[in-house]
């Protein structure tokens, strides 16, 4: 006996399946509609905004009663409000660097005290001093420094220096072979 495959009922369990598949997701689309629309959560920040009253947010107590406020919490300070305007360096390392920097500057062009300015931002009167102090050394070094040829932390050229300096432009005057 052969066996042969039936052609028209494999067409419809395939039609079947197709059936199937497209009845579930109908209705797995209906389930999503329907929970959407009978949820109470807004589909748009809009609303989440809408429904957001003032009663729900809480307010603290900021009422001060006259003379519970220590006299020295009420003093006003100069702090810079952000970090970008504020000097992190140790007062003492940042008017030494700050200085070196305008002595070198200025000793290079042979004008003492051209961009002299020993000034700070830090707020204790203790750091000011110490920054001042730092920046006078400093710029006495790097004045020196500058007038001397020490740029950059360069030293002047010393004769062994210029010996093999003129030996480096005897040779590049000769070429190479």
């Amino acid at each position: 006996m052969s066996s042969q495959h039936n052609p028209s009922s494999s067409d419809t369990t395939a039609f079947i399946r197709v059936v199937l598949f497209v009845i579930i997701l109908a209705a797995t689309v209906c389930a999503v509609v329907y929970l959407k629309r009978s949820s109470d959560i807004p589909l748009t920040p809009e609303g989440v905004a809408a429904r957001d009253s003032l009663r729900r947010i809480a307010h603290p107590d900021t009422t001060a009663v006259p003379g519970s406020i220590p006299a020295d919490a009420t003093e006003t300070r100069s702090v810079p409000s952000d970090s970008v305007t504020m000097d992190l360096r140790v007062p003492s390392d940042a008017g030494y660097e700050d200085g070196y920097y305008a002595g070198i500057t200025d000793g290079v062009v042979g004008e003492e005290r051209a961009s002299y300015d020993e000034s700070s931002q830090f707020p204790e009167a203790a750091q000011r001093r110490n920054y001042a102090e730092a920046y006078r050394r400093g710029y006495a070094q790097g004045y020196a420094d500058g007038l001397e040829g020490k740029e950059f932390g360069m030293t002047p050229h010393s004769p062994e220096d210029e010996e093999i300096l003129e030996e480096e432009e005897t040779y590049e005057q000769q070429g190479t072979p």
